[in-house]
């Protein structure tokens, strides 16, 4: 990244800082509802597993791991890109995607990083105490290697999600408003939360193909969890990764073919 980029980007976030600290009750509930939610998803757990010894060969301690790393996943993309995604189609309806492209830097890249939500990162300390806990209670014995390849892919997965986001996000440039944003990243984010094996007999296992190997937002939590405290394969690892590259590489090219059909506010 070229250092004016660096300067522009700590400018953002030192802006978005400072909005953050002028309403310093608002940001503090955020995190109170941040934490609460993770407090009941908690409870969820322990109602199933009171029932059951394990779903799907996930034990107790594997299933907090996993938990944990969804947290870690999300808070990280909710922190960084998911508002700054959703933002865009409300740039293309009132016409201000104007002033983002007449500046003279990338604009994916000011679309992609002008925000930062510095509530959703309240997660990121909670998820990493849960995966530290779901270590020491399992017993597990954690490698350098595992846990360089599980931070590598806690960032694909997080990349993995913007390319998709942000590729669903300029389709505004066409239906001028675009309000499903919110409502895809729900539901893709509760299909990622469990194991990825419990999806295998649905659908004749399609649904479990498509969101493994086509789009592979199953694997966004599951792949890490997988590497630190079960097993997992190399050619899936490399799916995931050229799957994530492919994504990012593709969601640039889309957006250059749509700004070829955006109406700026003059026209």
């Amino acid at each position: 990244m070229r250092p004016r980029y660096h300067r522009i980007l700590l400018r953002f976030w030192k802006n978005c800082l400072l909005r953050e600290m002028t309403f310093r009750g608002h940001f503090i509930l955020r995190i109170f509802g941040e934490v609460g939610w993770v407090v009941l998803l908690l409870i969820f757990i322990e109602v199933i597993f009171s029932k059951t010894s394990n779903v799907r060969g996930w034990s107790e301690d594997q299933y907090l791991f996993l938990m944990g790393t969804h947290m870690l996943v999300t808070s990280l993309f909710e922190a960084f890109f998911f508002e700054n995604c959703w933002r865009i189609s409300d740039l293309v309806r009132t016409g201000n995607l104007d002033f983002v492209l007449v500046k003279p830097a990338n604009p994916q890249f000011l679309l992609t990083f002008e925000r930062i939500d510095f509530a959703a990162l309240a997660n990121v300390p909670v998820g990493s105490a849960l995966c530290l806990y779901a270590v020491m209670q399992g017993g597990y014995t954690i490698t350098l290697a595992h846990l360089s390849l599980y931070i590598v892919l806690i960032f694909t997965g997080v990349v993995m999600l913007y390319a998709m986001l942000f590729m669903f996000a300029i389709t505004s440039v066409w239906l001028i408003r675009q309000t499903g944003l919110d409502a895809l990243w729900f539901y893709a984010m509760s299909l990622s939360r469990y194991p990825s094996e419990i999806y295998r007999n649905f659908a004749g296992g399609t649904l479990w193909f498509v969101c493994v190997f086509v789009v592979p937002v199953l694997m966004v939590a599951n792949l890490p969890a997988n590497v630190m405290v079960r097993t997992f394969t190399t050619p899936l690892i490399i799916n995931f990764m050229a799957s994530a590259i492919g994504l990012l590489i593709l969601s640039s090219v889309a957006f250059k073919f749509a700004l070829r059909s955006y109406r700026s506010a003059s026209s």
